[in-house]
């Protein structure tokens, strides 16, 4: 009896083996297979914002605003925030995907009424302190200024952009825009205090295992008192 048990597992095992060692062959062989496929290549687009001394430019967000036809945005961006300390919109300039939903969190000690009569976006928070106030959807392409309805020196801007691929410029004026896959873009830059119409600093640019690095020069404008924000809507 326990002879016979015995010859019944090793005739399993052997059917196991022969069933199972194709397939392991097969799934090998098609891994090696998608391995050897040439990759979506991907580079870093760099370069530099200028004015017209050669300055660097700061706080300038340049993005891509003709992606390759397959190239879609994110069907669910990432979200984002624009808190308030010491009666200062921080980041002073937030730079979005359009889709993406705002949190405006105070962590001062008093009240702030966060609003924005731009056209990109119109909304009101209305007196409020702490993280409560429900996030905000921007779904308009433009430039979206915010300012506080109490402290009319508070200012800042939501650059709302067509791809999550931008990047804004350091105190040198330089930039990088990570992991671009290949194909060909449009690529321009805008600046707060820029002068120059952002169709006028389109660059298109081929991005392949590398891409070349760009410069823009901008008009731009001795800064400003910033006030509350009522400014027009697009990306002026």
């Amino acid at each position: 009896m326990r002879q016979t048990e015995e010859t019944r597992e090793r005739i399993w095992q052997g059917r196991c083996r022969r069933l199972l060692v194709p397939r392991v062959s097969r799934i090998v062989m098609t891994l090696v297979a998608v391995s050897a496929l040439p990759s979506a290549r991907a580079a870093d687009l760099g370069g530099r914002v200028v004015d017209a001394a050669g300055n660097g430019v700061r706080e300038a967000v340049v993005f891509v605003q003709t992606p390759p036809p397959n190239l879609m945005p994110p069907a669910h961006p990432l979200p984002a925030v624009m808190d308030q300390i010491h009666k200062t919109f921080v980041p002073h300039v937030l730079p979005i995907v359009v889709g993406t939903e705002v949190s405006f969190p105070n962590h001062d000690q008093i009240h702030h009424h966060v609003y924005s009569f731009s056209d990109a976006k119109t909304f009101e928070i209305p007196l409020y302190k702490g993280e409560t106030a429900a996030p905000v959807r921007f779904d308009r392409l433009g430039a979206v200024k915010v300012g506080c309805n109490i402290h009319d020196f508070m200012s800042a801007v939501i650059l709302v952009v067509p791809t999550p691929y931008f990047a804004m410029t350091d105190e040198s004026g330089a930039f990088t825009m990570r992991d671009l896959p290949s194909g060909t873009y449009g690529v321009v830059v805008w600046q707060e205090n820029s002068k120059t119409p952002l169709d006028d600093t389109l660059q298109t640019v081929e991005v392949g295992a590398s891409a070349p690095r760009l410069t823009f020069t901008l008009d731009v404008a001795a800064p400003r008192a910033r006030p509350a924000a009522r400014g027009p809507g697009s990306y002026e």
